[in-house]
């Protein structure tokens, strides 16, 4: 490593002043990512060492960087790893990603304490082990989930396998995900097809050995639903529209009456309203109050030219429904707030344009344009 660079650094070690620190904490990583390969065994340990001690005053992108080269290496210390994937997201996502540091217990931690960001590093990992992935569906959202299910090295127990595909009756974004899985037994996946769409029912079809007739009877049960279903539903739709004609000659066909409503409890009156203003169908509008993420919401709005506050009103009381009654913090609102400030009416009614296509409702999300 050389005496001079051994002496500079002896020299700012001994400088205890926090830019002396962090001055120091720069230098140590500089050196260690530089002469890494050519360290002794001894040499290497002393850096693990320092580092961990000094990691958390350097820069970030000193930790990013840090975080990215021991993310490759063999042998790096538990502690110095937990240290770096308990960071800001980007200096965790290499270590937390790939690293072999990390044991069960660390991930399991990192689900419970970090962000949504940190649980889909886990689900990058090229092996997640059952307990890994139990914790994950405990804890983790949809999109965490669906990025676990789509790891072909994820290992989930068949009690777990099960819960996933009852929870896909309303959870559609993991149906695929899951159909697509070598650990999904024939049974489950019968059970599936008797809810999925059509074309992954014809996917099912192409890929597993189902019983014609029972093929037969799911289509045949389904269709007789529909055509029972419509008449009633029918009914309900035409008075719901007689209200909001009576609202709209009142002069009430306000978006401040149709967030009173919703408080009220009355969902789907509400989600008629909500359709005047969109366009959506009543299915596509019940898939955002029930999707705990909150963008999809905020597109609509946006798109409808519905303000903040009524955008807000609305998250908050679809956030408190799908938590069994917990509000929603005032940093969640701030952040959707946020997202909401960010995209332009016409990325937002890009996105709407793609539901009208009929693209999954994720799917068209993930086009947004910010």
């Amino acid at each position: 490593m050389g005496s001079v660079h051994s002496l500079y650094l002896y020299k700012l070690a001994r400088d205890k002043s926090p830019e002396g620190q962090r001055t120091f904490a720069k230098s140590i990583s500089d050196v260690f990512l530089e002469y890494h390969p050519s360290l002794s065994k001894r040499e290497r340990r002393l850096m693990y060492e320092i580092l961990q001690q000094t990691v958390h005053q350097a820069e970030m992108g000193i930790r990013k960087n840090v975080s990215e080269r021991l993310a490759r290496i063999e042998g790096v210390p538990r502690e110095l790893a937990k240290i770096l994937a308990n960071d800001e997201i980007e200096v965790a996502f290499p270590i937390i990603s790939m690293s072999d540091a990390l044991l069960d217990e660390d991930l399991v931690e990192i689900i419970h304490n970090r962000s949504v960001e940190h649980q889909l590093a886990i689900t990058k990992r090229p092996m997640v082990s059952e307990l890994v992935s139990d914790a994950i569906v405990e804890y983790g959202e949809e999109d965490v989930i669906r990025s676990l299910l789509l790891n072909p090295n994820s290992k989930i127990s068949s009690t777990t396998v099960e819960y996933l595909v009852e929870e896909s009756r309303r959870l559609t974004e993991l149906q695929e995900p899951i159909l697509r899985r070598e650990d999904l037994s024939q049974e489950l996946c019968e059970r599936m097809f008797t809810w999925v769409s059509s074309a992954l029912q014809q996917y099912i079809q192409e890929n597993y050995d189902l019983d014609p007739e029972f093929v037969r009877s799911v289509v045949e049960d389904a269709t007789n639903e529909e055509k029972q279903a419509k008449p009633k539903n029918a009914g309900k739709r035409a008075l719901e529209e007689r209200l909001i004609e009576e609202l709209e000659e009142d002069g009430q066909l306000e978006p401040e009456t149709m967030v009173r409503i919703l408080q009220d409890g009355d969902v789907r009156l509400f989600i008629a309203m909500f359709q005047r203003y969109t366009g959506l169908t009543d299915k596509m509008v019940l898939e955002m109050l029930q999707d705990r993420d909150g963008t999809g919401l905020a597109i609509a709005c946006k798109a409808a030219q519905l303000e903040k506050p009524i955008f807000s009103s609305i998250y908050a009381h679809s956030y408190k429904a799908n938590r069994d009654g917990v509000k929603i913090r005032r940093q969640e609102i701030n952040k959707m707030l946020g997202r909401y400030d960010l995209m332009s009416e016409q990325a937002a009614a890009k996105v709407v344009t793609r539901w009208h296509e009929n693209v999954a409702y994720k799917d068209a999300i993930r086009e947004l344009e910010l």
